[in-house]
């Protein structure tokens, strides 16, 4: 796994391009009728009781909309305009369920969403003095430093506080399955001092510092008793100065520290300078390496960022920083859509602008130090104006891959392109295949001449994974469609992916027409959507499943806006 620095990372894939005399036909008209999305909340098959649905509309500036979960498990969130919504659900002690999957789920007025969720983890104990007495209102959190997989999380998650009671006793419930350590005393995540353990060094169980902390595995529903003898150490400070345009209705600049362990983030804290004032500062900080950088939301909905330092602790304070906020880049670009004029394409739905979604990652190897220290920033995704133009907004320096989706199951991707300015290092006005290469941000500057060409033909393809004899499909089996036509083997924009459900059942629908090779396997080197399969980073793995897929000779051709269905395949 790729290591970060501070990684809040974007989300990653890409594709070609189109000629620019191409027409941009108006897309069916979408209704206004007000709709609603529903489904059910369960664990092990039974309702969550006290669950409730956050529903998000991507690229809206409202606040998200609520419904309860009802005794049956089952909501409906109502008044909902046309769109594309994301769907989380909370639970009080509970967890939604892993996917594996790396592709964010959307959602569209008149969905039904079933969500599974899983029994939180608890960690519990006593925090206890060098003499054995209890420590009453000392700070606690449980830090996920791995998932139920093992792997290193990608991004500082939120630490879970706790106080403990009057007899040194604390209980964190509802954790995700992972690796974990636990810590008492310090500042939390976030805000100001509230007792005297504030301005203490963290103490990691079970008398640690960071560096050798205990690491706890908790699995879904388990609980874990980890007790803590606290160390009561006085920590150093941090500080110095922040700057940034005072906006009228945003004063503050957010100041964060991040400690870094080999080279990750680990625990991250926060603080505030107002923007017309000098000085910010932090206490009770341990030795050690640190990231830290200054953001200010400004009143346009733009976010200003300095540049990261990184800071080392050794025995004494670090006093008189400067961090000097800079504005993050943006991206604009296009949708244009290219009817058919075949037959088999008549009457077939084209996708509507306000559901179709453009979304930037940041490449996992930065090319730069700075560009892998530095957070991103907001949502990375973006749904389309009513003339197809789209922006995103808040975004690190980096190299980024693209990735659209949309709800049209006879249109494909065909291409995105970026015609080159005078400032890139391309000639200007000549086009850029963003489907090969990736795109380059810098802090402070914005991309433009991005176009995302959909067109209509695209082909579907459904059925049944079968076995042999006795033999019992896998779990996290997909279905990979790989070009059979040589000159396309190198386009990403002709390989799909989909995943067989527990009956054996598939479909691939946004299929460039053309002939395939079909291969069946588990999650080929990762590869386990087509954001992942389709980037540019991932040429070597679909060159070694292009071949494994040629070796099994199981070939399809599909035509323009083909339904196949029925299809059988044999897992070997």
């Amino acid at each position: 796994m790729a290591k970060f620095t501070l990684a809040f990372a974007i989300a990653l894939m890409v594709q070609p391009a189109h000629a620019q005399s191409t027409p941009k036909p108006t897309p069916e008209t979408a209704t206004t009728k007000l709709g609603s999305i529903t489904g059910r909340v369960l664990a092990d098959g039974q309702p969550v009781i006290n669950a409730s649905i956050a529903v998000t509309r991507v690229s809206a500036t409202t606040a998200s909309r609520f419904a309860p979960v009802n005794d049956n498990g089952d909501f409906e969130a109502k008044g909902l305009d046309t769109g594309v919504y994301r769907v989380g659900v909370t639970a009080p002690g509970y967890v939604t369920t892993p996917t594996g999957l790396d592709q964010e789920p959307y959602y569209r007025v008149g969905d039904s969403v079933m969500f599974t969720m899983l029994k939180g983890g608890v960690i519990t104990g006593r925090v206890l003095s060098a003499d054995d007495e209890p420590v009453v209102a000392v700070r606690v959190r449980a830090i996920r430093i791995r998932d139920e997989n093992g792997k290193l999380v990608s991004a500082p998650e939120l630490n879970i506080d706790r106080l403990t009671d009057d007899r040194g006793i604390y209980r964190i419930f509802g954790l995700r399955p992972g690796t974990y350590v636990v810590s008492a005393g310090g500042r939390g995540s976030s805000g100001y001092g509230v007792n005297g353990y504030d301005h203490d060094v963290p103490t990691y169980a079970p008398s640690s510092t960071r560096d050798t902390a205990a690491e706890i595995l908790l699995g879904a529903a388990e609980e874990k008793t980890i007790d803590i003898h606290y160390r009561g150490e006085a920590g150093h400070v941090v500080s110095g100065n922040a700057t940034a345009p005072a906006g009228p209705d945003s004063p503050w600049i957010s100041i964060n520290l991040a400690r870094l362990i080999a080279g990750a983030p680990d625990v991250k804290m926060s603080t505030y300078q107002n923007s017309g004032t000098k000085g910010f500062e932090f206490s009770g900080v341990a030795d050690g390496d640190y990231l830290i950088w200054a953001q200010y939301a400004s009143t346009s909905g733009d976010t200003l960022v300095s540049e990261p330092r990184r800071i080392i602790v050794r025995g004494a304070d670090v006093n008189g920083l400067e961090l000097s906020t800079k504005p993050l880049a943006t991206v604009a670009g296009e949708f244009v859509l290219v009817p058919s004029t075949l037959e088999a394409c008549k009457g077939k739905r084209r996708p509507s602008f306000d559901e179709t979604v453009v979304t930037l990652q940041r490449k996992q190897k930065p090319s730069t130090k700075t560009e892998a220290e530095l957070p991103s920033f907001g949502a990375a995704q973006v749904t389309a104006n009513n003339s197809g133009n789209f922006v995103l907004r808040n975004l690190a320096p980096g190299q980024y891959g693209l990735e659209a989706r949309f709800f049209a199951h006879y249109w494909y991707l065909q291409s995105i392109t970026q015609r080159a300015t005078a400032s890139s290092k391309e000639i200007a006005g000549q086009t850029i295949d963003l489907a090969r290469s990736s795109l380059t941000l810098r802090l402070g500057e914005g991309a433009t001449g991005v176009r995302v060409t959909l067109a209509e033909g695209g082909a579907t393809l459904s059925g049944q994974v079968e076995t042999t004899g006795n033999q019992s499909l896998p779990a996290q089996l997909f279905v990979y469609l790989v070009p059979a036509e040589k000159e396309k083997v190198d386009d990403p924009l002709q390989y799909s992916a989909a995943q067989v459900d527990g009956h054996g059942a598939f479909a691939i629908d946004q299929v460039a027409p053309g002939r395939y090779w079909l291969i069946t396997k588990t999650a080929a080197d990762n590869l386990s959507s087509n954001k992942s399969l389709r980037s540019p980073d991932a040429h070597e793995a679909r060159a070694k499943l292009w071949r494994e897929a040629e070796s099994m000779k199981s070939e399809v051709a599909l035509k323009p806006c083909q339904n196949v269905s029925g299809y059988s395949l044999v897992f070997k």
